[in-house]
Parts: structure tokens; C-alpha cells; sequence
């Protein structure tokens, strides 16, 4: 990072804590400090004969210039920042304004308003202790101008002490106004976003508390089906021994491919639930997933599906039977909400591979989605008539246990689902 360069307050906020965004704040005031400093001197300079105070002014500005490289530098390695350090930042603010007003005016110079905006700072950065001692450092500063302080001697200046004082107090007024208004925007665009993350984390807390309440579904379901399941299989067993004539045979070979079918679902019920870590990582071409799945699912379903490849080959590390189970869920809402929209064009799958992820887009020309579209994939959240919301859950939990993720895009005449996942050669980089 450059030695000059503001640092980024929502940054520090999501790296070092509030420490680090209240001196973020001190930095950029300062530099306004500074150049308003500059300008003092400057008017000092040419509108009064006080060029012996102009050295001290400019170390005055050094020190303040010096401390603010430092404490960019501080944030720029992460160091911790606690509120002695900023008590001792906005102590040296002080002490500096305090040099400024002692060599023009002391406390008749229309800029001692500018003590307030540091007891301001002070109050909402610091511990109550520690924003007490920054008034009390304020308050003994005002007393020692009152002790001792150099004159202007306005009445030198060809505009007159009046005209002096007017732009004086202006400016002050000015400079403590503006500097109040982008502190106090600045804090509550920080309250904003701190408000944002906290949400952000709530809704993160929600869904796998969700997701715990799905999967302790499942398991319980799992437990409760596999002993009637059992007994069924036992069953089918001994009237297959007792009757062998070619109607029950063919009808028990049905039956018996239907308890299988179901053994299959009682075992995929975790998995089902968002847990992509029920089934063994398989690592292949894209492609030859989708190919599959979609082989498998439009079997028996008479919808066309089109597949355009431009994916370049690229290879992925998933779930194979999550992935199966999760794209099947996408196309089966496809078609669903082309059948609801009595619309029968072939369902469209586009294959890309960008910046690491290798993307999934499921097409469908169907109903589109609500205006709360940003639901879709929460559990029990559905915009169908009948149904649980729990396909596209699959499919976003299948995505982000690998890194990925599911998100909905609604265009004209159409709906995609973009399904992504990383490349298995950034995964193992």
C-alpha cells in the first residue's frame, strides 16, 4: 500500500475490528487538518508580520504529517488498535491545534470552535474514561491559551479588525461544519454497514440452522423408513418362495425394484438434505456429469433437452451423486414451469468455464420467477402450488460445499439457473 493512500474503512472493519476503522477516520480527517494548516500558514505569512512563528507552525504540521505515515503504516500490518492509541492520536490533534491558536490569538481566534469536533470524535471513538480525558486535555489546552498567547494585532491588516473577524468566524464555522457533517455521514454509513454484516451473519446463522433442522429430518426419516422397508423386503421374500407362477413372479420383480429404488432414497436422505459431504468426491469433465444426469433424467420424462458444451473440457471435484441428485432437481423445476406455462421448447443447458468456474446454465422458457426471487433456494420456500423447496436447496448446498454457488437470472422470455463450481485445477492449487 502506498504510505499516502486513505485506507478503506469497510476493509479495516471486516480485518481488524473498530479500533482500526475509528484511526481510518482520524487519518482522513487529519489530511483535511493539514491542508487547512497549510493554508493557515500561508495567510499568516503574507496578511500579518508574524514571520518569526512561522518555523514552529510547519514542525507543528511535521509532527502531525509524521504521525499520520505512522499510523497508516500501522493499519497497512494489521496491528491491533486500541483506544490508548487513539486517545494519543486525538491528544496529538489537540496538542497541535493548541500550537496553532497559541501563536494567533489564543483563545479570540474564531478557530478555538474547532476543539469541539475532536471532544466529538472523542466521544463517539473512545471508552467513557478515555473520551473524559480527551475533554479534560481539551479544556486544560483552552485554559493555558488564556495564560499565555501571541496577538494578531488585527487592527495592522488594511481590511480592519471587523472584516477579519467576520471572515474569520466564516471560515471556522465553515471548516468545524464541514468537518462534523463527513465525520458524522462518514459514522453512519459505518453503523450501516456494520448493520449489513450483522444481518448478513444472522441469515448465515438461520440457514444452517436450517440446514441442521433439515438434515436431523432426514436422519429421522432415514431411521424411521429403513425398519418397514426391512420388513417389507423380508415379507416379499417368503411369498416370492411360496408362489412361482409367471404373473406374481413378474409382479414381485416389480415390487422388489421399487423397495431397491427406495432403499436408494432412504440412503441418498442426507445428501438430500444439503450435506455434500454424504457422498464421496468424484472428480471429472463437467460435461460427462451433465451428459449423465441428463441422459438418466430425460429417460421416460419425453422433454428435450439441449446441451451446447463450451466448457472446454473443464473438470470439476463434486458429489457425483449430490450433483446427479441436484441437477435433476433444476430440471425438474424447468419443466415444471414450462409445463405450467404451457410452453413445450426443448429445456437448455449451457456449459462455461470462466475465471476458475466452470458454470452449469439451466434454461427454461417457463413462468419466471416472483419478485422475491432472492428466496428461491431457501428450505420450504417454494413459488409452486405444491411442493417443498427443498430441489434448489439441494442444488445450492451441493455448490457452495465445493466452493460454488446457485443463483437465478431472469431474462426476457426465460429463466436461468447458474449452477458453478470450481475448476478441479484451481481447487488444487
Amino acid at each position: 500500500m502506498s504510505i499516502i493512500s486513505i485506507p478503506n474503512w469497510r476493509h479495516s472493519l471486516s480485518r481488524e475490528g473498530e479500533g482500526a476503522v475509528w484511526l481510518t477516520w482520524i487519518v482522513r480527517l487529519r489530511w483535511v487538518a493539514l491542508v487547512a494548516q497549510l493554508l493557515t500558514i500561508t495567510v499568516v505569512s503574507r496578511l500579518f508580520d508574524a514571520s518569526w512563528s512561522i518555523p514552529v507552525l510547519l514542525l507543528a504540521s511535521a509532527v502531525l504529517l509524521g504521525a499520520n505515515i505512522q499510523a497508516i503504516r500501522r493499519l497497512s500490518v494489521s496491528v491491533p488498535v486500541g483506544p490508548r492509541v487513539l486517545l494519543a492520536q486525538l491528544g496529538l490533534d489537540v496538542a497541535v491545534l493548541s500550537t496553532f491558536l497559541l501563536l494567533s490569538g489564543g483563545p479570540d481566534n474564531p478557530f478555538i470552535v474547532l476543539y469541539m469536533v475532536h471532544v466529538a470524535m472523542g466521544a463517539v471513538m473512545l471508552p467513557a474514561r478515555f473520551a473524559a480525558s480527551l475533554t479534560g486535555v481539551v479544556v486544560a489546552c483552552y485554559g493555558a491559551l488564556h495564560l499565555s498567547q501571541w496577538p494578531l494585532h488585527l487592527e495592522r491588516h488594511v481590511l480592519g479588525e471587523p472584516a477579519l473577524l467576520v471572515a474569520g468566524n466564516l471560515v471556522a464555522l465553515t471548516i468545524a461544519a464541514v468537518t462534523v457533517s463527513y465525520f458524522v455521514v462518514g459514522l453512519a454509513s459505518t453503523l450501516r454497514w456494520r448493520e449489513k454484516l450483522l444481518r448478513q451473519s444472522q441469515e448465515r446463522t438461520a440457514a444452517t440452522d436450517r440446514l441442521r433442522s433439515v438434515g436431523t429430518m432426514a436422519a429421522g426419516a432415514a431411521h424411521e423408513l429403513n425398519t418397514p422397508l426391512s420388513t417389507i423386503d423380508l415379507r416379499l421374500r417368503r411369498v416370492t418362495r411360496r408362489h412361482q407362477d409367471e404373473d406374481t413372479v413378474g409382479d414381485l420383480a416389480a415390487i422388489r425394484s421399487q423397495l431397491v429404488r427406495c432403499n436408494d432414497i432412504v440412503q441418498q436422505l442426507l445428501i438430500g438434505a444439503g450435506d455434500p459431504s454424504a457422498s464421496h468426491l468424484m472428480r471429472g469433465a463437467l460435461s460427462d456429469f451433465v451428459d449423465d444426469t441428463v441422459g438418466m433424467w430425460s429417460h421416460g420424462n419425453g422433454v428435450d433437452v439441449n446441451v451446447m458444451d463450451e466448457s472446454d473440457e473443464a473438470e470439476v471435484e463434486v458429489p457425483r451423486t449430490a450433483f446427479v441428485q441436484g441437477l435433476v432437481n433444476l430440471l425438474e423445476n424447468a419443466r415444471e414451469a414450462q409445463l405450467e406455462a404451457n410452453n413445450d421448447v426443448p429445456i437448455e443447458i449451457e456449459l462455461v468455464c470462466k475465471r476458475g468456474f466452470a458454470t452449469v446454465i439451466v434454461r427454461d422458457h417457463g413462468t419466471g420467477l416472483p419478485d422475491d426471487n432472492d428466496r428461491v433456494g431457501e428450505p420450504f420456500y417454494t413459488t409452486k402450488a405444491t411442493g417443498t423447496g427443498l430441489g434448489v436447496f439441494v442444488a445450492r448446498a451441493v455448490a457452495d460445499g465445493t466452493g460454488g454457488g446457485l443463483r437465478y437470472v431472469s431474462r426476457p422470455g426465460c429463466t436461468e439457473a447458474r449452477w458453478s463450481f470450481p475448476t478441479a485445477t484451481r481447487r488444487l492449487q
